[in-house]
C-alpha cells in the first residue's frame, strides 16, 4: 500500500557541525590530555545524546575530524549543549563517570547558524573559563556518493633526529571565509620516509559538501608521542583534479613546508595511488526497486511479567488503558508493517507453558497454527496476542536462542540481484535473558543474513544484557571467537524513550532509526544493488482484514474465538 508523508517543511534543512577547541586544560600529569567532545540535544525537559567526536590523543588544541548531521528548524528553539572530556579509559569512552570534565559550553543552533563563519564561545568548568570551543555548521547537500582512497607518499623529509619521521595525513577542505576544516585523518605509520597508508572513503559531503571544484589541502605530518608534531609539507588539489571519474588526471603532488625560508623546495611526493567514486545509494533506493521487507514478531510470555489478572502485570488488559506491550505492538508494528507487501506477519510467543500437556516452549506461534504462523496486519498481532494470553501460563525461562532459529529460517533465503528480501524481527520483553552465550552465538551467525533484530524492553528491568546484545560500541563475538559480521541488533528500553520521547511516534523513530543503515550495510557487502523502482499493486488495506487470497491463518477451533475466554488458565505462573 502507498504511503503518504506530509512535505518537509521549507525552514528545515539538514545541517553538518564540525567542532575545534582551543587551550584546553591539562589534566593529566606525564603528557596532555585526550579530548573528546559530546554533543546533547534539549528534547523537553531531557538532555539527549546525539554522538561524540573521536578521542585525540595529548592534544589541548584539538581538530575534530567526526561531525555532528543534525535537523535545522528555523521554527523551533533547539538548544544544544557540548561537553568536553579528558579521556582516561580508552576502552570505555561512553561510561563518563571514568572520564574527568574539561568543560561544557550551551548554545542554540540558531546562534551556531547566525554567527557566519563559525561561533566560538568559552568553555566553563565550575563556571570558570576553561578554554574555548568553535563551532562551524555548513548545510548538507544532496550528494549520492563515496570517494575511496588510496594514499602513499615518497621522499619525505625526515624529521626525527634518530630515526626516519613517523608520517601521517590530514585532508581539510576549503570554507568559504578562506578557513579550512580538517575531513580526515589517518594514522601515523612508524620509521618510515615511503608510506602508504590504509585505504579509507569518505562521503562526498563530507569531502567537499558537494562541490567538485572545492578546494582540498593534503597536509602530511610527523607524529610525535609528545603531541608535537610537526608539518611535512602540504600540496591542494579539488577532487575533480584526483577522480578520473571526473576527468581528474593528477597522480602525484610535490609538498612543500611554508615554514621553509627562501626558495620552497619539495619536502616529498604525494601519490594518488587510487582515487575512485561510487553511488551511494539509500534504503529509499531499495524499496522502492521492489525490496520486500518482512516483518516478524515475538512475544515475552514468562512468568516475570506477572500474572495478567492482576493489575501490577505488565499483560494486564484494562478496558482504559493499553498495557506496554499493546503500545509496543502499535507504535513500532504500525510503522514497519506498511512496508510489508502482503501484510502476513509470522507471530511467535516464547517462555509459556502450553495446552494440552503444559510443556514450557521457547517458541511457538500465536495463532497455534504450526504450520503457518502468519497473521493479519498489526491487528492481527494484537488479537493472537490477546488469545495467547487467555490460553496459556505464563513459565520461563526467557530464553531467546530458539526464537532466533527460527527467524534465521525465515531469513535464509538465497539474496541476488533481482529477488531482494530483508527480515526484521521485533522482540518485545520484560527482562533479561538466561541463554545469552546461546544468543550472541545465533546473532553472530545471523549478521551474515538479510536481517535485523528490534528488542523492546517493557517494565523496569535492568536490561544490562539486553545493551550488551545492541553492540553499538563492542561488536559481539561468538564462543568460537568470531566476530559479528555487521550490526544488526537495536535495544530500546519502552518506559524510558516513552518517559523522554513522549508520543508513540517519537518512540517508533527511536526504536527503527538504525534499521535503514543496516539494510543497506548488508546489501553493500552482498554487492547487491536497487533495482529500478517498480509500480507495485496498490490495494486497500486495512490492518487486521485478510489481506491477499488466502487470509491469516485460522486459529484452533472451539468456542473461545480469537478474543479468548473470559478468564485466564489456573495454575502455577513459574
Amino acid at each position: 500500500m502507498a504511503q503518504s508523508f506530509p512535505p518537509p517543511s521549507d525552514t528545515s534543512s539538514k545541517v553538518e557541525l564540525s567542532v575545534s577547541c582551543s587551550n584546553l586544560k591539562d589534566l593529566d600529569y606525564f603528557s596532555k590530555s585526550d579530548p573528546v567532545v559530546f554533543l546533547y540535544i534539549k528534547r523537553q525537559m531531557d538532555w539527549v545524546k546525539l554522538g561524540r567526536t573521536e578521542v585525540i590523543d595529548n592534544d589541548l588544541n584539538p581538530k575534530f575530524v567526526t561531525t555532528f548531521k543534525i535537523d535545522y528548524q528555523f521554527e523551533e528553539i533547539q538548544n544544544l549543549m557540548f561537553v568536553v572530556y579528558d579521556v582516561d579509559d580508552k576502552h570505555h569512552v561512553e561510561d563518563l563517570s571514568k572520564q574527568q570534565l574539561l568543560g561544557t559550553m550551551e548554545c542554540t543552533l540558531a546562534e551556531v547558524m547566525a554567527a557566519g563563519e563559525h561561533l566560538t564561545k568559552s568553555l566553563r568548568l565550575q563556571g570558570n573559563p576553561a578554554g574555548k570551543i568553535t563551532i562551524q555548521a555548513e548545510e548538507v547537500q544532496d550528494s549520492k556518493f563515496i570517494v575511496h582512497f588510496e594514499l602513499s607518499a615518497t621522499k619525505l623529509e625526515k624529521k626525527d633526529f634518530f630515526g626516519k619521521s613517523d608520517p601521517y595525513i590530514e585532508i581539510a577542505k576549503a570554507q568559504e571565509g578562506g578557513a579550512f576544516t580538517v575531513v580526515y585523518r589517518s594514522q601515523h605509520i612508524m620509521k618510515t620516509l615511503s608510506p602508504r597508508w590504509p585505504a579509507f572513503q569518505l562521503e562526498i559531503q563530507k569531502l567537499c559538501s558537494g562541490d567538485w571544484e572545492r578546494t582540498l589541502q593534503f597536509s602530511v605530518w610527523d607524529w610525535n608521542k609528545s603531541g608535537n608534531n610537526e608539518l611535512i609539507g602540504i600540496c591542494s588539489a579539488s577532487p575533480k583534479d584526483i577522480c578520473p571519474e571526473r576527468g581528474g588526471q593528477i597522480f602525484n603532488l610535490d609538498l612543500t613546508n611554508p615554514s621553509h625560508k627562501g626558495k620552497k623546495k619539495s619536502t616529498g611526493v604525494l601519490v594518488f595511488t587510487s582515487v575512485r567514486a561510487t553511488p551511494v545509494y539509500s534504503f529509499v533506493d531499495y524499496i522502492r526497486g521492489g525490496c520486500q521487507i518482512s516483518l516478524i514478531t515475538a512475544v515475552d510470555f514468562t512468568a516475570s511479567n506477572g500474572h495478567p489478572s492482576q493489575p501490577s502485570s505488565l499483560h494486564y488488559t484494562s478496558p482504559y488503558q493499553e498495557n506496554e506491550y499493546v503500545l509496543a505492538i502499535r507504535s513500532v508494528a504500525s510503522v514497519l508493517a506498511p512496508y510489508d507487501s502482503d501484510q502476513m506477519i509470522p507471530a511467535f510467543g516464547f517462555g509459556a507453558q502450553l495446552p494440552p500437556d503444559w510443556e514450557v516452549s521457547h517458541c511457538f506461534p500465536l495463532n497455534f497454527n504450526y504450520q503457518n504462523a502468519d497473521v493479519s496486519g498489526v491487528q492481527g498481532i494484537l488479537d493472537a496476542y490477546q488469545y495467547t494470553l487467555h490460553n496459556v501460563k505464563l513459565h520461563g525461562p526467557t530464553n531467546f536462542s530458539s526464537i532466533l532459529d527460527k527467524v534465521m529460517q525465515y531469513a535464509s533465503v538465497q539474496e541476488n540481484q533481482q529477488s531482494q528480501s530483508y527480515s526484521i524481527l521485533l522482540v518485545i520483553t520484560d527482562g533479561e535473558i538466561t541463554d545469552m552465550a546461546n544468543t550472541v552465538d545465533r546473532i553472530v551467525a545471523a549478521s551474515k543474513l538479510p536481517l535485523s533484530i528490534v528488542i523492546v524492553g517493557v517494565g523496569g528491568a535492568d536490561f544490562k544484557n539486553m545493551k550488551i546484545l545492541d553492540a553499538d560500541d563492542t561488536p559481539l563475538k561468538n564462543r568460537q571467537g568470531q566476530a559479528m559480521a555487521r550490526d544488526i541488533v537495536q535495544f530500546v528500553p519502552f518506559r524510558e524513550i516513552m518517559r523522554k520521547a513522549g508520543p508513540a511516534a517519537s518512540v517508533s523513530r527511536e526504536t527503527l532509526a538504525e534499521i535503514p543503515g543496516q539494510l543497506i550495510a548488508f546489501m553493500k557487502a552482498n554487492n547487491i544493488k536497487p533495482n529500478p523502482p517498480i509500480l507495485r499493486r496498490q490495494e486497500s488495506t486495512v490492518y487486521g482484514q485478510p489481506v491477499g487470497p488466502q487470509g491469516p491463518a485460522p486459529y484452533p477451533s472451539g468456542p473461545q474465538g480469537p478474543a479468548g475466554p473470559a478468564s485466564y488458565p489456573s495454575g502455577p505462573q513459574g
